[in-house]
């Protein structure tokens, strides 16, 4: 018999025994062939949507082959752009492209979206911008597109890598410190913000947590604070000293290299941490941040709060407290003895029985697709184009994004797009039913842009501009040969954009709908047929 302890997510064994592996690791799924719908479930987990071939991929390899393969691809990310200096220089006038490409975030946004319907590092990307959803940089700070690059790059390098060194180059990320001011951070008057957030946001949360991610709580019932103020005071000590390195072009500052310390504006004063660790007097700029990394890393808290975070953004909003613990044990220990080892992690969350289960009409498995899911999930499952499908789309699709309520890279606050903490009304009057944060930008007018953009793309296309070289479109031509097949174009759709989860109901719906199509408009029918699965509530909730 195995033993239960061992985790298949960092084992470097031949397939045939990671096969067996999987099969007796309690909480993970069974390691059968999947079918058509669960090969396109796991890849709206896994990836930024599931497509026709992508999914046949999945039918042959099997999950864990596939996500073997997702480790090892190839990077796409950012590449480094030019560094420029705050004030524009004469030659990158207002209104021209230089301004636009190196004063705004515009060529990330469209990168992102390039990297999201093309890249072959689907799972890598998925968990990038999870990762930047919880270690929050927003273009409300850092608007320069250079600036905020090699934060980007940051994640996208950790993102199978460990947490410690995730954190450690995200605390000395100039990004990072710019947005809150652990740059030009002093002894005598030092800055909170870092201090606060790191301890808040990005590793341990605000309450002493049990392995299963439910709050510890005292003798009276109460939940127990995971710091206090004197907590944050120390760590804002550690945290002195540290501002750019030296700039690589003259006048222009250096936000490619990790932070430097200066040792005379740090405090050297002994400072007592989480779990009453206390750092020694006297210790230097470097020794102080490396010891105060390892303190947050190694506090229990961290497993089950990441983990917890990395399941809502990947799979569901509400996972249930047995599922953090499985995940949260594999942060713990990867099975060989490594903590945080976020490959592990990863593989341990879309693995997972409860990620992998029978659908059914439990409301808390899953959660509503953000605007750049919802986006780029349905572009994929269409092979998007540009325009005049030529060549391929420019990636130009933040506009639309924005108007449904999310501005890439530029959430409104450190708490990111929208707050992790919303959650929908229950049956009982002024309570809370599930959490569900994505709804917290979800209103008539944000619904209503949704329905806009599938229209656009089903009847139409986002047209060649300035901002948009090649445009947008997607081919519904696999589909031209169903339009008088009722069954198999319902068939085929509920596959690729609801992995055979299309309730009675709406396929009835659909194909009166599609009825009332002449027949000699084959292509209106398919358009008609599109838009009414992508714009109902099943399309646009994952479960």
């Amino acid at each position: 018999m195995f033993n239960s302890s061992l985790t298949v997510q960092a084992l470097r064994v031949p397939g045939a025994i990671l096969a067996m592996l999987i099969f007796f690791q309690p909480g993970l799924a069974s390691a059968s062939a999947p079918t058509d719908a669960e090969a396109a479930r796991f890849l709206d987990q896994a990836t930024f949507g599931p497509a026709p071939d992508l999914i046949a991929h999945v039918k042959a390899v099997g999950f864990d082959q596939f996500l073997n393969e997702q480790f090892t691809a190839p990077m796409t990310g950012y590449p480094d752009r030019i560094q420029y200096p705050s004030t524009a220089p004469v030659d990158c006038p207002s209104g021209s492209d230089c301004r636009r490409d190196n004063y705004t975030l515009y060529p990330l946004q469209n990168q992102f979206f390039v990297n999201a319907l093309y890249g072959g590092d689907q799972l890598r990307q998925r968990v990038a911008f999870a990762l930047h959803q919880i270690f929050v940089v927003s273009g409300s700070e850092v608007s320069m597109s250079g600036r905020m690059t090699p934060y980007l790059q940051a994640l996208h390098r950790n993102a199978f890598g460990n947490y410690r060194q995730l954190l450690y180059e995200i605390t000395l990320n100039p990004a990072m410190g710019v947005y809150l001011d652990m740059a030009g951070n002093v002894k005598g008057t030092p800055n909170e913000n870092y201090a606060r957030e790191v301890l808040q946001l990005f590793s341990i949360g605000l309450y002493r947590l049990n392995p299963n991610g439910t709050r510890q709580l005292n003798d009276q019932g109460q939940p127990i604070p995971a710091f206090d103020q004197n907590v944050i005071n120390a760590f804002a000590r550690v945290f002195t000293g540290w501002n750019f390195a030296a700039a690589q072009v003259t006048g222009v500052t250096n936000y490619v290299s990790p932070m430097v310390p200066t040792e005379s504006r740090h405090d050297t004063a002994a400072k007592t941490l989480l779990r009453n660790v206390t750092l020694p007097a006297l210790q230097n700029a470097t020794k102080d941040l490396n010891d105060a990394i390892d303190n947050i890393f190694n506090d229990p808290n961290v497993g089950p709060f990441i983990s917890k975070q990395l399941i809502e953004h990947l799979v569901m909003s509400n996972p249930s407290a047995a599922y953090i613990q499985r995940v949260s044990t594999v942060f713990d220990n990867n099975g060989l003895g490594v903590r945080g080892d976020l490959q592990a992690v990863v593989r341990a969350i879309l693995l997972d029985a409860d990620a992998r289960s029978a659908m059914d009409g439990n409301p808390y498995r899953g959660h509503l697709t953000h605007p750049a899911l919802f986006v780029a999930g349905f572009l994929r499952a269409f092979n998007p184009k540009s325009a005049d499908g030529g060549t391929t789309s420019d990636g130009y699709l933040n506009p639309q994004i924005q108007t449904m309520g999310m501005d890439l890279f530029n959430p409104p606050s450190v708490f990111s797009y929208f707050s992790p903490s919303f959650g929908l009304p229950s049956q009982s009057p002024g309570t809370i039913g599930f959490t569900a944060p994505e709804f917290g930008i979800f209103n008539t007018s944000t619904a209503l842009k949704r329905d806009n953009f599938i229209n656009t793309m089903v009847f139409s296309k986002i047209a060649v501009s300035t901002n948009a070289p090649n445009g947008t479109s997607i081919d519904l031509s696999p589909l031209l040969p169903l339009a008088n097949d009722f069954n198999g174009l319902m068939d085929t759709l509920n596959t690729l954009l609801l992995y055979g989860s299309m309730s009675a109901e709406l396929r009835q719906s659909v194909i009166g709908a599609v009825q009332a199509v002449s027949t000699s408009n084959p292509l209106k029918r398919v358009r008609t047929a599109v838009y009414l699965v992508a714009t109902s509530s099943q399309y646009q909730v994952e479960r």
